[in-house]
């Protein structure tokens, strides 16, 4: 009986506590919300974008002997009274000699192969003469029809084996021919990996040949820049070592976006008779008539959410009423092209507006804030 009596008063207790739960969870949103704020403005901005490319050369050619063995020879280059190996920066005629692997061990395999074809020769020539015999013997039925088609077996073997052994015989040469790396254009040396007596594979890289008698500027450009330009535009560039801006002309144009940076590709030529502009070096590119207006405002990327009333759309919290009493709003934003770390926001923002650049994914719409620096 007593226990029954107690029940009433421990429901009472039990509603009280989750009233007071309620009440200390109201207080605890109710909790100005710490956020970091930036004020946005209008910013003016040139009507010319700068962009920074690389200088690389107009024809690059990586060379590698077909073949591998030791090296035993490299081009040799005068310098003064004295002989060097050629080096990076020299200049090289197309068909000059670069490099040679010792050929001992293909020569021989190329006379191995010229003894083939002698012996298949001589093969071919009796097969020949015995079938030759067959057939006069054959036509005076003096032996079986069975024993002239073996004779004519015997002869297209015996020549079968004579082209197959002129093959080894001409890969063997090819390869003797392959122990000499000679380049292909008149150019610069760009990189040379090898030294007397390395110990080369086919196929890897030993000499890095260019024709840098004209150059190209590679950048990265925005889908908006992209569409504006075209094949044979041009393209103003700056570089250290020439005073003011040289024309080049845009010669590529890539049909698809890198995935990682998502921009494309463009490529720029430059004459460089004089050879003044160095492979490496780093041009800025003038592009006329940016995406930019003459007065933008640029939105820093951390301030952009996603609007929950447009799926594809986004959003923006912008700070309302004084820093003691702030309170944040959502609104919506039309965005342009993102430069940087900031996005140009074409409509849904005006000069001064404060928008929240970190805490804008723990608050919503009305919720206090309190400012921090």
């Amino acid at each position: 009986m007593k226990s029954r009596k107690m029940m009433p008063g421990v429901a009472v207790l039990a509603v009280a506590a989750i009233a007071c739960g309620h009440r200390a969870a109201e207080d605890t949103q109710r909790q100005p919300v710490p956020v970091r704020v930036k004020g946005v403005e209008k910013r003016v901005e040139s009507a010319t974008t700068r962009y920074s490319g690389a200088i690389l050369p107009a024809t690059q050619v990586d060379l590698a002997f077909r073949v591998g063995g030791y090296v035993q020879q490299i081009l040799q280059i005068k310098d003064g009274t004295a002989t060097r190996n050629v080096q990076e920066g020299d200049a090289v005629k197309k068909g000059t000699l670069l490099a040679s692997i010792r050929p001992s061990d293909f020569q021989q395999k190329a006379a191995g192969a010229n003894a083939a074809v002698a012996e298949a020769v001589a093969a071919e020539k009796q097969a020949r003469i015995e079938f030759e015999r067959s057939k006069m013997l054959f036509a005076d039925a003096n032996i079986s029809k069975a024993e002239l088609d073996n004779s004519t077996a015997k002869l297209e073997t015996a020549v079968a084996r004579v082209a197959a052994a002129r093959a080894q015989a001409g890969e063997a040469a090819l390869a003797v021919d392959d122990t000499r790396l000679v380049s292909p254009i008149d150019g610069v040396l760009l990189k040379r990996s090898v030294e007397v007596g390395t110990l080369v594979s086919p196929g890897t890289i030993t000499f890095v040949v260019a024709d840098t008698s004209s150059v190209k500027v590679v950048f990265g450009a925005p889908d908006v820049l992209a569409e504006k330009l075209q094949l044979g535009g041009k393209v103003s560039v700056n570089v250290q070592t020439k005073p003011g801006d040289l024309q080049a002309t845009v010669t590529r144009i890539a049909p698809s976006a890198d995935p990682k940076a998502r921009v494309f590709d463009i490529e720029a030529r430059l004459p460089n008779a004089d050879g003044t502009l160095k492979v490496g070096m780093i041009a800025s590119l003038s592009v006329p008539e940016s995406a930019l207006s003459e007065t933008s405002i640029m939105l820093p990327l951390t301030a952009v959410v996603r609007s929950p009333r447009d799926a594809r759309g986004f959003a923006t919290y912008v700070v309302d009423g004084p820093d003691e009493k702030a309170t944040v709003h959502l609104r919506d934003v039309k965005l342009g092209n993102v430069f940087g770390n900031e996005v140009l926001a074409v409509h849904g923002l005006a000069s001064g507006d404060r928008v929240v650049v970190q805490g804008a994914t723990i608050v919503t719409d009305g919720t206090a804030v309190r400012i921090v620096p």
